[in-house]
């Protein structure tokens, strides 16, 4: 199933299953990284389910594996599909003029025809070879020794940093809500409880604000952690009852940002900093008449380190022009004016059937002027090649 990723919000996708009024589990798996999510739901009297997508899943173009089993996940496959989610490069709902589900259903199989020829026109291009999407991307490479980690892609934003295999970073944190707050066995802790589960481990640092009184906010260590939706930390404010309740957020350490110019990821620094483009020279380490010398500064990325990132990558709205050139091919496959007889044969023989088919057959879209807007997204490397 293919869904628009289109206002309004939420998403619901409708399924058809066997049997009505009966419990099914709903098995989701992100084909990028992987992650799982399982549901259980009741059919209807009509006999199908629905499942709405959250917002976390609605955030970029993705492909998930959809699956319903009749008991568990050891249970029977009933449905077994695809759900891609996708934004369109034009909205077949503003195309539709009477709005019927049959008019929209039509311009949006125009659509998908119309978005693979512009794709297929732009693959063997190095700068868009992606298309005008916006999707997350894992990128697995080996520290350098640099302060700076070029990205072959366009990326905009990080979203996750694992170091060796430990999360250092986490682009897509945001603040929970704190909902109880209460002195903790053994003496001198106390125990908050947020509205939503975290994903705390002992040892982090979690940021409070907006408490009320102000003794409760600030950074604290996380002592231990009881439950996905409560954590300690090794302070007591026993003699202080919490009259408004706020937030918390974890802080990391370390922070990783997309370069100005989008060709890399740096750590962000605070303050007077001057970056190292290439990794420093290693020299032995000897004894001078003040002190140790040839140790080398430090990098931001050390040479030897595995990085895993997960990023933000690509369009995060469709070109203008792109909508017009989509648009005029719709328009040109539904009208039929791309029929390549008559575009493209330039000579042709009743007596020996001779037909001579000019270049531009096979080397563009069928519309001279959707060639002309797209080769404006040629040109720009953004992934390395042989020349």
């Amino acid at each position: 199933m293919e869904i628009l990723r289109v206002p309004p919000y939420p998403i619901v996708t409708t399924w058809d299953v066997p049997e009505a009024e009966q419990t099914y589990l709903v098995y989701v798996e992100d084909v990028v990284d992987h992650t799982i999510e399982t549901t259980e739901v009741t059919s209807t009297v009509d006999s199908q389910i629905t499942y709405s997508l959250p917002r976390s899943k609605v955030q970029f173009d993705r492909d998930f594996l959809f699956r319903i089993y009749d008991t568990d996940i050891y249970g029977e496959i009933v449905v077994d599909s695809n759900l891609t989610i996708y934004r369109p490069y034009v909205d077949p709902n503003m195309l539709a003029t009477t709005g019927t589900p049959s008019e929209i259903a039509e311009y949006k199989r125009w659509e998908i025809i119309a978005r693979s020829m512009i794709d297929s026109y732009l693959s063997n291009d190095s700068a868009t070879g992606e298309g005008f999407y916006n999707h997350k991307l894992i990128v697995q490479e080996v520290g350098q020794g640099t302060d700076y980690f070029p990205i072959w892609h366009n990326p905009k934003k990080v979203l996750k940093v694992y170091e060796n295999n430990v999360l250092v970073y986490n682009g897509e944190d945001v603040a929970l809500t704190v909902t109880d707050a209460s002195s903790s066995s053994p003496e001198g802790y106390t125990l908050f409880e947020t509205s939503v589960a975290h994903d705390l481990v002992a040892g982090d640092t979690v940021v409070l604000s907006g408490f009320t009184p102000v003794e409760y906010n600030g950074s604290f260590k996380v002592d231990s952690v009881s439950s996905s939706t409560e954590f300690m930390v090794k302070k007591d404010f026993a003699n202080n009852v919490v009259s408004t309740y706020g937030t918390m957020q974890r802080y990391w350490e370390s922070k990783f940002v997309i370069t100005p110019n989008n060709s890399a990821i740096m750590r962000l620094e605070v303050g007077l900093y001057n970056r190292a483009e290439k990794k420093p020279p290693t020299l032995p380490q000897a004894v001078g008449d003040l002190n140790y010398y040839g140790q080398g500064r430090g990098t931001a990325f050390p040479r030897g380190v595995d990085y895993v990132f997960i990023l933000d990558v690509g369009y995060k709205a469709i070109p203008p022009d792109v909508e017009i050139a989509t648009t005029m091919l719709i328009d040109d496959l539904k009208c039929g004016r791309n029929d390549y007889y008559q575009r493209f044969v330039t000579q042709y023989s009743t007596d020996q059937f001779d037909i001579k088919f000019a270049p531009a057959m096979l080397g563009g879209t069928g519309n001279l002027i959707v060639d002309k807007i797209l080769d404006g997204y040629k040109g720009n490397v953004i992934k390395p090649g042989i020349i």
